[in-house]
């Protein structure tokens, strides 16, 4: 038991500088009021989940499914048509996850990206304490949202439905792409 969380421990080190862009973040924190009481309040909900975490028993869980998601990043970064050595793949694959992340923090505050995190992490650690099904879909049902997140157009003059057909529509041709 104790070898398993040691090795959770250590992946979960790799992970964090991409998990949490603390560069980024800093560059992007706006000190005024609303802000530091949005991030207080996103910080506030990140201690909830992991308490949750800890009552409901999915502590472990939690950490194993955020780890699989950074690998599902590493994987989707993964330089195709390199002829390298498998280190020299795994740190291109790390480190254009890594820009790709920066370039989308770009567009968003450090309390955004805390509220958002603090959300997604509840999410997971109730549907993690509800059975395998229900996570598996809560995963699928967030990693379409961060798709079409991480696809939505950029220009204020479309409307609503026309961004998230583009959205949509982008994701599906990258992931069409990928898997061919």
């Amino acid at each position: 038991m104790l070898v398993v969380w040691i090795l959770r421990l250590v992946l979960l080190a790799v992970f964090v500088p991409l998990l949490i862009p603390f560069r980024g973040l800093a560059a992007a924190f706006v000190f005024s009021p609303l802000p530091i009481a949005l991030l207080l309040l996103a910080l506030a909900l990140l201690a909830l989940a992991v308490v949750l975490g800890l009552i409901l028993g999915v502590l472990g869980t939690l950490v194993d499914a955020l780890i699989v998601l950074m690998l599902i990043g590493i994987a989707w970064k993964w330089p195709r048509g390199i002829d390298a050595p498998p280190p020299a793949k795994i740190r291109l694959a790390y480190r254009g996850l890594r820009n790709a992340l920066r370039r989308q923090l770009r567009y968003s505050s450090a309390t955004d990206f805390a509220l958002c995190l603090s959300v997604v992490i509840i999410a997971i650690v109730l549907s993690l304490s509800s059975g395998f099904l229900h996570f598996l879909l809560t995963v699928g049902v967030v990693l379409l949202i961060v798709g079409v997140v991480w696809k939505w157009p950029r220009s204020p003059h479309l409307p609503l439905l026309r961004k998230l057909r583009l959205a949509l529509r982008a994701l599906w041709d990258d992931l069409r792409s990928r898997f061919r």
